[in-house]
């Protein structure tokens, strides 16, 4: 008995050098390969997951980031796609960080960067990463500042996701009084407030947009005021 554990440290070596040896063997095949239609049943998951997180590797140091990120997902090796992720914030990447934040799965990773592109005024990036851990509170934030730096087509998106109604009707009044009249169709539209439709179909009439009015007291289901423009103007659907 007291010799068998003596050689397993020896075995344990030599299995480990031979594994290292294959995986060593095996990684310029792969990577020049691709991962398409990749085939590595025949291994060990050990040993499939060694050979792709080295080709994972290889996929960095030639910048082929994306592949990098594939062979990381099959494997699930979250640690890794963190640290790529971290290295793309790093650069200001912010998209591509998210991304590798929500494929491993790490969801303070996306609020601190969330909040690191609210903080930044880099909107769209904030939304997606909130919207990706679904928290509210800071969707509805970041639909705030957007309207308070007058970008009003993100806030319109934030507030939609959020289905939260009283956000775009109180902004789409905002954007009447600012004669930003597409945007509060936008946003009146995405509200479903047929009152407010018909509010702006009336200011598109008096600015004599007639097929901008016909097409809000559509949305409105205003049929008389559809039929008036389409008896005496000829407007069709």
């Amino acid at each position: 008995m007291e010799h068998i554990k003596k050689a397993i440290p020896g075995l344990v070596e030599k299995y480990y050098n031979e594994s290292k040896e294959t995986c060593d063997m095996m990684v310029p095949v792969v990577v020049k390969k691709g991962l398409d239609n990749l085939n590595l049943t025949m291994f060990s998951e050990k040993m499939r997951n060694d050979i792709l997180n080295a080709a994972a590797e290889e996929y960095v140091k030639k910048g082929r980031t994306e592949e990098a990120i594939r062979a990381l997902v099959m494997t699930n090796n979250r640690r890794r796609l963190v640290e790529i992720g971290e290295n793309f914030q790093n650069l200001n990447m912010f998209s591509n960080a998210i991304d590798c934040f929500q494929l491993a799965d790490d969801k303070e990773k996306l609020l601190r960067i969330g909040e690191h592109c609210l903080r930044e005024g880099q909107m769209t990036d904030a939304v997606k990463a909130f919207k990706l851990v679904g928290d509210a509170e800071k969707l509805i934030k970041v639909g705030d500042e957007c309207t308070k730096r007058e970008k009003y087509a993100s806030a319109i998106e934030v507030f939609n996701i959020l289905s939260n109604k009283a956000k775009l009707v109180e902004l789409g009044d905002r954007l009447m009084k600012a004669d930003q009249l597409d945007l509060t169709e936008k946003a009146y539209s995405l509200a479903l407030d047929p009152t407010r439709l018909n509010r702006l179909g009336d200011v598109y009439l008096k600015k004599e947009e007639l097929q901008s009015s016909y097409r809000v007291y559509k949305l409105a289901n205003n049929e008389t005021m559809k039929q008036f423009l389409k008896d005496n103007f000829g407007l069709t659907e």
